[in-house]
């Protein structure tokens, strides 16, 4: 039972790693990338689907639309990094 534990917790924490690192690259090509991309379509295909949650419950905020950053993606970001701070460290 522990294996499957660990086996889990490693899953749950490369697929963490994978969509933060997509958002980041998100992030950073839609800055400079071009928007047909191959690799800007891909991320938003991964992260999407993650920051949509977000997204829809932050939009009853009509204050949060005069500030010019995506407030959604950033909180999606932080969540992703708090939730994979507190699994267990897997050796």
């Amino acid at each position: 039972m522990h294996t499957v534990a660990i086996l889990l917790a490693r899953t749950v924490l490369v697929a963490l790693g994978a969509i933060e690192l997509c958002m980041l690259l998100r992030a950073i090509l839609s800055f400079f990338g071009d928007p047909e991309s191959v690799l800007l379509s891909f991320c938003y295909a991964v992260t999407e689907p993650v920051i949509m949650p977000f997204r829809a419950m932050l939009s009853r905020f009509e204050s949060l639309d005069s500030i010019p950053l995506d407030i959604p993606f950033l909180l999606t970001y932080v969540v992703l990094a708090l939730v994979g701070g507190l699994l267990p460290a897997v050796t």
